[in-house]
């Protein structure tokens, strides 16, 4: 228990003082962990080769996971620290206020915590006389004895509320204990979920919450108002939430997401590790005919979420291990003809739920301080497991339009954040997935406006492929599209007939249709804009307005063929060069 004299004579800043070493140490792991991914790895990726190179760089790639781990517990250990001196000090000002008080009435508080009062002066039998003292009277008192023993209440109220933080704080920080080895586990990531969860109830209300449907503006004022501790405190018990805020550095929502990530890869390997066997029987009679027991059904289809899941963040996890190659994925279709340019630049996740269909919008560079920018947005059947595809396709036109003339500073930004139609039809002929997901892009292409390095070239193009293109449309419909540039592959329509209706300045939307593509033709009497009985407006049509870029790929989805004229020219578009894009 804490004794009267221990609180009397703490000093809460002690722990606040122990809170900011953490964070330093937090810091120095976090910054390591970037040095180590961003400069060595990356080197050693992109320029030697060898079995002594592979074993050095897995070793590394250990070392640079021990210190994201240490970065998150850390930073675990000064948010608790911090909750800790924040109650402490609110016990011992009830403390040295009642203290005070009782000392302004005249009485005295002993170094046990109790309160010695003068006896009453008796005037008549059974009447007792109360000096005034100086009018700070905080309980109605008929007697001195009745006085003191309301100080002495409010002394051991205090008393009380600071064994109780102790007490508390002592088994959270306990917990944050983990185990002298080399490597870090699923286990130990899930450990760090269970640290977070005892965390945040330990602290209580010590953190305010985190803004909800805000604007972007909104958002960075907020992050901006707080301290750097602060920060890492947000990041340490909130990491989803504050990964999905628009307009804060890319940095910051990269730190929070990448907790965020490892957690729910370790949560899902355990699940799907520890999965019930296999309902028996797969089928039921029901009357005269055989029928799928629901049980399997169920099982099945939480077994598909897990390991398609799982392929999407092992995928997203290759891509992180790949800054610094040249030919990072050369088993993927859209990397037959060999990418060009430099090795890969550091990726950032903006954005990650592996909850239902599943989401993540991945960079290759830092969007914040780059002078060109392309954000890319897929189509139907969009998803967490399918997340290689257009993942690639975003570094082979980050590597294209890097290679261009002048050296430019590119970031290419895979936009999978919406739900998706995942099929053809009935799903992919609606309109409702996109007009749900336009607000959340025009959010998030605000949001690259608001935290952008001022000193860089702002130049925000849109690059939307099949039944991303009717995303971009109904933004633009609903709201205002912040973009220089719009680019549409593929597209089955956007919902507007006319490439003035985009936002965008005149001359600056463009559009690709392989010959063989039929999602043009077919996606028409849906998403077209229709005009007349028979006639749907898609940007292929003249009447649209948009400048016809050549493409010599086939089919609908090798757009992105690296080397290929067709990635050639939005490459182009995406650096400015629009005088060297070839049409048609």
């Amino acid at each position: 228990m804490v004794t009267f004299a221990q609180l009397k004579a703490l000093d809460p800043a002690r722990f606040e003082e122990a809170a900011d070493g953490w964070h330093k140490v937090s810091s120095s792991a976090s910054a390591a962990k970037d040095r180590l991914e961003n400069e060595i790895n990356a080197k050693l990726r992109g320029g030697l080769k060898g079995q002594g190179v592979n074993t050095a760089l897995g070793r590394l790639e250990r070392l640079s996971e021990n210190f994201h781990y240490m970065q998150v517990e850390c930073a675990l250990v000064l948010t608790a620290l911090n909750g800790l001196a924040a109650e402490l000090r609110a016990a011992k000002k009830k403390l040295d206020n009642a203290v005070q008080d009782a000392q302004d009435a005249g009485m005295t508080v002993k170094e046990d915590g109790s309160v010695e009062y003068r006896p009453p002066v008796v005037l008549l039998p059974g009447q007792e006389y109360e000096p005034p003292g100086n009018g700070r009277t905080p309980f109605v008192t008929t007697t001195p004895k009745e006085q003191a023993q309301g100080y002495a209440d409010r002394i051991g109220d205090a008393l009380k509320e600071a064994t109780e933080a102790d007490g508390k704080y002592a088994r959270t920080l306990a917990k944050l204990i983990t185990v002298a080895d080399l490597s870090v586990t699923k286990e130990d990531w899930t450990d760090a979920e269970q640290d977070r969860g005892d965390v945040k109830k330990t602290v209580g209300g010590h953190l305010r919450g985190i803004p909800e449907d805000k604007s972007p503006k909104e958002n960075a004022a907020w992050w901006k108002s707080l301290s750097k501790e602060e920060r890492a405190e947000y990041i340490s018990l909130y990491p989803a939430g504050v990964g999905k805020l628009d307009g804060i550095p890319v940095e910051d929502r990269d730190e929070a997401n990448r907790v965020w990530f490892n957690e729910q890869r370790a949560k899902y390997q355990t699940e799907l590790d520890n999965l019930p066997p296999e309902p028996k029987p797969k089928y039921l009679l029901a009357g005269r005919s055989m029928v799928v027991n629901p049980e399997w059904t169920e099982w099945d289809g939480r077994r598909k979420h897990l390991t398609g899941s799982l392929d999407g963040m092992r995928r997203i996890q290759q891509r992180f291990d790949s800054t610094g190659k040249t030919d990072p994925f050369p088993d993927s279709r859209l990397s037959v003809g060999r990418p060009g340019g430099d090795g890969l630049p550091p990726a950032y996740l903006l954005g990650f739920d592996p909850e239902k269909n599943g989401r993540a919008i991945i960079a290759n560079g830092n969007p914040d301080t780059a002078d060109h920018t392309a954000v890319m947005v897929g189509g139907t059947k969009s998803r967490l497991s399918g997340i290689y595809t257009p993942m690639v396709a975003g570094t082979n036109l980050w590597q294209a339009a890097s290679a261009m003339p002048g050296e430019p500073k590119v970031s290419t930004i895979t936009w999978n954040g919406y739900d998706a139609p995942q099929n053809l039809f009935p799903e992919g002929v609606l309109n409702r997935y996109a007009d749900r997901a336009a607000g959340d892009f025009n959010d998030f292409l605000s949001g690259l406006h608001t935290s952008h390095d001022p000193a860089a070239e702002d130049h925000l193009s849109v690059q939307a492929h099949s039944y991303g293109s009717v995303v971009v449309g109904s933004a633009a419909r609903q709201g205002t599209l912040e973009a220089d540039d719009v680019m549409f592959s593929g597209s089955p329509g956007v919902q507007v007939g006319r490439a003035e209706d985009l936002d965008v300045p005149s001359g600056h939307v463009w559009n690709q249709k392989a010959k063989d593509d039929p999602v043009p033709r077919l996606g028409a009497p849906t998403h077209g804009h229709q005009e007349g009985l028979t006639q749907f407006i898609t940007p292929h049509d003249p009447v649209f307005g948009a400048k016809q870029m050549s493409t010599d790929t086939h089919g609908h989805g090798n757009y992105w063929l690296a080397g290929s004229e067709s990635l050639e020219n939005q490459a182009r578009v995406v650096v400015g060069r629009y005088d060297e894009v070839r049409l048609t």
